[in-house]
Formats: structure tokens, sequence, C-alpha cells
């Protein structure tokens, strides 16, 4: 009871949050959005954003234990990745079509830009990823205790199927943010265009 009260005092923070900096993201000038975006974009080239990207490429999802719960957990943790693969995949390409140069520099201004709604259904679409991934993580404990209980032939696999869900829930989190933030510049830069 106390975790689910925490965990939506931190979800609705977290939403105000986003929706704080979105509001002041706003008010920016463009110079000041560019700023923010080159600090965005060497976050996004940085060695630690680069290894995520290969460490989601290479995890895979384990083969089912018959531990109801590790395979619930190693199961929603592979449907975040693929979705997170999407989005790894889309985002480089929105930035490019809002900012008219890529996230290495290169200059293309033949692109559409995208709309607001697309921008803010990309936005929506991460929101409810950090959701799900503060969701899923909530269900660790009771994936460990069904664990700690199993018989011990099923123990090694299930314990590597958590791993698994544990290490990809720690590399969503962070590049979920990141993304959020991307996000978030990219509409304050298109609504300050006056291009909607």
């Amino acid at each position: 009871m106390i975790k689910k009260m925490i965990f939506g005092t931190v979800l609705g923070l977290g939403l105000i949050f986003a929706t704080t900096q979105n509001c002041f993201a706003q008010t920016k000038t463009q110079d000041e959005l560019k700023a923010e975006r080159e600090v965005l974009k060497a976050e996004m080239k940085s060695k630690e954003a680069l290894d995520r990207m290969a460490k989601f490429e290479k995890m895979t999802v384990p083969k089912a234990t018959s531990i109801n719960s590790v395979d619930v957990l190693a199961t929603s943790t592979g449907n975040l990745l693929v979705t997170q693969k999407n989005i790894n995949t889309l985002l480089p390409e929105m930035y490019k079509r809002t900012v008219g140069e890529s996230v290495d520099g290169i200059t293309d201004v033949t692109v559409k830009k995208p709309t607001l709604d697309e921008l803010v259904a990309l936005g929506a679409n991460i929101a409810v990823q950090i959701k799900s991934v503060a969701d899923i993580s909530s269900t660790i404990p009771q994936a460990s205790e069904e664990i700690k209980s199993a018989s011990p032939l099923k123990a090694p696999a299930a314990l590597k199927s958590l791993n698994f869900s544990k290490d990809a829930l720690a590399l969503l989190a962070p590049e979920l943010q990141l993304n959020l933030k991307v996000v978030n510049n990219l509409i304050a830069t298109l609504k300050s265009s006056k291009n909607l």
C-alpha cells in the first residue's frame, strides 16, 4: 500500500515536472532552445547513450521459466525493449525534421517538418513507456520471492530471466528520460518557429 502511494506521488511529481519543463521551454528564446539542443545532442551521442543502444540491440527475451511472475516480467520488459528500439529509430528522424539537421550535424532542410501532433504523440508514447517501466519495476520483488520458493531446477533459469528484466529496466529508465527531454525541446522549437 505504501509502495503504491510512493509510486503515485513520484509519478505525479514526474508528470508535473515534465509539464513544467514543457511550459518553461515554450518561453525560451530560439537561442536558448538551440543551446539546450546542443547539450541534448551531446548526451545522445555520448558513450553512455551509445553503449545503452548497443546493449538494447543485443538483449533478447529469455525462454519461459514456468514461474508466472518471472515470465510476465520478462515478456513485459521485452515489449518495452521493442517499443524503445522503435523510439530510438523515430526520434533522430523527428529531430532532423524539426531542426533541419541530423544529430550528427548534417544539414537537410528538404524534409517536411513534423506536426505538433506528431511530436506530442511521440512525447505521450514516451511518457507511457516511463510509467510502464515504473509499473513493471514494482513487480520485481514479487518475482524475486517466487524464485526463492521455486524448485532448484527452475531457479537458475528464473534468476537469469529476472536479471534480464532488471538490466533492461535499468537501461530503459535513463534512455526514456533523455528521449522525453529531446521531445520537449523539439515541441518548444516547433512552437517558437511559428511553423505549426
